[in-house]
């Protein structure tokens, strides 16, 4: 998900007037054209990567775990009329869609820390917009902490597990499609929306909370 050296190619590539500039320097931001002298845009990118590296390393930081059970208060109070019994597999089921859904599109407020500044100013530099790229990573993450739950919950069936797993890795997937479109400069809002739709086809046509024979043999 996060941003790796080949990731800025295209993006470079298609900005020219970068490469037109290449012995410039970006006027009040105080730092060499990253195209000019690669041996610093090497520098910056190692440095870019070790920030987020360090931060996806720490997944459960009390800033994801706010927006996590921001994402499962939020399924709760959706859920105040359901038929099922809070707790129950068919509950918890209906649960997790809602908490997807939450996650793709709730808003989520970031801030730039100060390891982040010079990075933060060359997406500027490239009409790129650092927070969404940064607000999309979070997504990720909170998708990641919404499996390690799926996998804990003892109300469900292995079939449930494995159905759920594959959605959010299908959310994750898009997710990254998402922050690759957008380093090409293209509004992803739509892009999130298409996503929400997907959960709801995919417990449908994975008829996510009936059970089989197969399943009911193998909770035995």
């Amino acid at each position: 998900m996060y941003i790796q050296n080949s990731a800025y190619s295209p993006v470079y590539s298609s900005r020219k007037q970068i490469g037109d500039a290449s012995n410039n320097t970006i006027e009040g931001q105080g730092f060499a054209n990253p195209v000019a002298k690669s041996s610093e845009t090497n520098s910056f990118m190692a440095a870019a990567k070790a920030v987020q590296e360090k931060a996806s390393n720490n997944p459960q930081s009390i800033y994801l775990v706010k927006h996590f059970e921001q994402a499962e208060k939020i399924a709760h109070e959706s859920l105040v009329s359901s038929s099922h019994k809070v707790g129950s597999r068919e509950y918890n089921i209906e649960m997790y869609r809602e908490m997807m859904t939450n996650i793709v599109e709730m808003p989520i407020e970031v801030e730039i820390a100060p390891e982040e500044m010079n990075q933060a100013l060359l997406f500027n530099h490239l009409g790129l917009d650092f927070k969404e790229y940064k607000t999309i990573s979070v997504r990720s993450e909170l998708f990641s902490m919404l499996e390690q739950k799926v996998d804990q919950d003892s109300t469900l069936l292995k079939s449930d597990k494995a159905k759920l797993t594959a959605i959010i890795a299908d959310m994750q997937d898009r997710l990254e499609a998402a922050q690759a479109a957008l380093l090409e400069g293209e509004d992803v809002a739509e892009r999130l929306r298409d996503s929400k739709k997907a959960i709801y086809d995919s417990y449908e046509q994975l008829k996510l909370g009936k059970v089989s024979q197969r399943d009911l043999l193998a909770a035995l």
